[in-house]
């Protein structure tokens, strides 16, 4: 039985296939706006960030100053278009190195006349817990307690399962979790990788219906499961293919430039002088990608050089490790 007939006067039924379309042709007016006060702006759907880099003498005029004219014109935007800003959904936060961030003497910004908003620590994007030293000890933190949840209810009904089944489950509702977004944890302190590797152990004893503290063995290796460090090299790698290929964001191709050395395949990699610098999307990219053989390189289809690249972590480690 088919639904009355609605006539819209205005919008867009929900879950439409224009609705995407449509709402990014309603938003790009805003980006102008924000170009206009000097910021960036990315946005995801609904979700829209604006950034700027400045120096430490800069604080007062860019956050007391620049912010907030940069507030007015997205209200004024938001006013012209019908919609109204959210002050308790609008986080501040100051990304750099501890000592900077030491010497950062204003907490916080005028949003409106009676509104002003504290800077944040930790700010949730995408589903993925930023800090403001980009440390991702939060995102891990929140990653290791759900995860581990699910394992324990996993647990709890896998003498129902079969081992197959276990896999299944594991794949769909821990291990995707370790993968969504992984290419953000290059280059963290190990500690919190390892971390991330207990995690994937911990599936993959429930999965052979091992005990919390048995040895995991040859565990990972028998179910193909990269270990989490190679899963981020894999990420990273098929984002450079991507890229590469006219498949990626515009915004990462114009991170890879081909290097003209000895007629390899071999891409620029950019001098940089922080460590911060070192886990840049175009710094590590080339290095990795310099690094991997240049029949992976060549692969003519995406899902050969899922393959390849596959194959290659796989032996780099499990079989390289063993001799």
């Amino acid at each position: 039985m088919l639904s009355e007939v609605v006539t819209l006067l205005f919008g867009v039924p929900q879950g439409s296939v224009l609705g995407p379309v449509l709402f990014n042709i309603y938003i790009r007016s805003l980006y102008s706006s924000i170009r206009r006060s000097g910021f960036s702006a990315q946005g995801y759907a609904d979700d829209q960030q604006i950034y700027k880099t400045f120096k430490t003498g800069q604080q007062v005029e860019i956050l007391s100053v620049k912010l907030q004219e940069c507030f007015k014109l997205i209200q004024q935007w938001m006013a012209d278009y019908c919609l109204k800003l959210n002050p308790t959904k609008t986080q501040i936060m100051v990304l750099s190195h501890p000592k900077i961030l030491n010497s950062i003497m204003i907490r916080g910004a005028q949003l409106t006349d009676k509104v002003c908003i504290r800077f944040v620590s930790t700010a949730k994007s995408l589903g993925i817990y930023m800090d403001e030293q980009l440390t991702m000890q939060p995102q891990v933190m929140a990653l290791k307690r759900d995860c581990f949840r699910l394992i324990r209810n996993i647990r709890k009904m896998s003498f129902i399962l079969s081992k197959d089944q276990l896999k299944l489950v594991m794949n769909s509702l821990v291990v995707c979790r370790l993968d969504y977004c992984n290419a953000l944890y290059y280059g963290i302190n190990e500690k919190y990788l390892d971390e991330m590797q207990r995690i994937q152990n911990a599936a993959g004893k429930v999965v052979y219906g091992l005990h919390k503290h048995d040895h995991i063995g040859d565990t990972l290796k028998d179910l193909h499961w990269l270990p989490i460090r190679e899963r981020i090299t894999y990420k990273i790698l098929l984002l450079v293919y991507k890229s590469l290929n006219g498949m990626g964001p515009a915004y990462l191709q114009d991170m890879l430039k081909y290097a003209n050395f000895n007629h390899n395949i071999h891409l620029v990699e950019p001098r940089v002088q922080t460590r911060m610098g070192e886990r840049a999307f175009q710094k590590y990219a080339p290095k990795l990608w310099n690094g991997i053989p240049a029949e992976i390189k060549k692969c003519e289809t995406l899902g050969g050089f899922k393959a390849t690249l596959k194959t290659h972590l796989f032996k780099s480690a499990y079989f390289l490790n063993e001799q």
